[in-house]
């Protein structure tokens, strides 16, 4: 009686001891648990730390970057006006030789009539040289950009006239400007535009060494405004073709070129809502063409 009783006893204490057994087991593995989810909190912690140190270096190589981007656009744009300097100067010389000339004559009469007539056309002549001096200044700010209705033919017109006195020193090149009937009127930044035009008639030139003629024209088409440059020069191959617009990437001697010039223009024609393409012949020269939507209000 008393080994059934111990049998009985026994049936009954082995259902405390499984339970204290399996609780013991889940606190085991609560604990375990809570030991892995610190370890990959604090893991967590450490590689956030290390992405955010990741980030702010990036972010300070990004505003380097810009500064540097800021730098090239003011490097190309000094450059474009070293080299229009002496169109610059042709420009201001014929008006400042009428001034001087009629400055002699009203010393030298004591007409009132001519006094006055002279008086005028020094003042015309002072005009001339105002207007040549606002593009200038125009042309070489380097804040944001400015957005304004332009018509693209005006935008030519003025650029050949800055132009044409540099482009004499290749020999037998001459520009062929033909526009568009009716006004190609866009919202632009118009020295952005007379930049990247500046960029393209250089290239057009450069790629004539023997001479030839750069064909310039404005209009519009389904909606959109256009300025197209073409040469009669050599082409770009295919294997060159993908590279054109990348910054530093040249063709040209060196020292002839800082192969920024194409990627610069493709940067001011989509910061206007524009594009560039270009199309291009092995032998038969090549076509760039700008291209910028047409103001509404037009």
């Amino acid at each position: 009686m008393t080994r059934q009783r111990k049998k009985a006893r026994n049936a009954a204490a082995d259902p405390t001891k499984d339970l204290e057994i399996a609780l013991e087991e889940e606190r085991s593995l609560s604990r375990a648990r809570s030991t892995l989810l610190e370890t990959n909190i604090k893991e967590l912690n450490d590689v956030y730390a290390v992405l955010n140190e990741k980030l702010k270096a990036l972010r300070v190589r990004e505003e380097r970057i810009k500064r540097f981007e800021g730098e090239l656009v003011r490097a190309n744009k000094l450059s474009s006006l070293g080299e229009l300097a002496g169109s610059i100067a042709h420009e201001i010389k014929n008006p400042l030789i009428s001034v001087q000339g009629f400055a002699r004559r009203i010393a030298k009469t004591g007409d009132i009539a001519r006094i006055r007539r002279y008086a005028g056309l020094i003042d015309q002549e002072a005009g001339r040289m105002a207007n040549v001096l606002v593009k200038l200044l125009d042309f070489s700010r380097m804040d944001e950009p400015r957005r304004e209705e332009c018509d693209l033919h005006d935008i030519v017109d003025d650029t050949v006239l800055f132009m044409e006195h540099h482009l004499t020193r290749f020999k037998n090149v001459t520009v062929d400007v033909r526009r568009g009937a009716s006004p190609a009127i866009v919202r632009v930044d118009r020295i952005h535009i007379q930049q990247a035009l500046v960029n393209l008639i250089n290239n057009a030139a450069q790629a004539m060494p023997k001479g030839g003629v750069i064909r310039i024209s404005s209009g519009t088409d389904k909606g959109l405004g256009f300025i197209t440059v073409a040469d009669e020069g050599e082409g770009i191959g295919k294997d060159l073709l993908q590279k054109i617009f990348e910054p530093f990437f040249t063709t040209k001697p060196k020292g002839e070129g800082t192969g920024l010039g194409l990627s610069l223009s493709k940067r001011l024609l989509e910061a206007n809502g524009g594009s560039i393409d270009v199309e291009t012949h092995p032998g038969e020269g090549s076509t760039f063409r700008l291209l910028i939507p047409l103001s509404r209000t037009a």
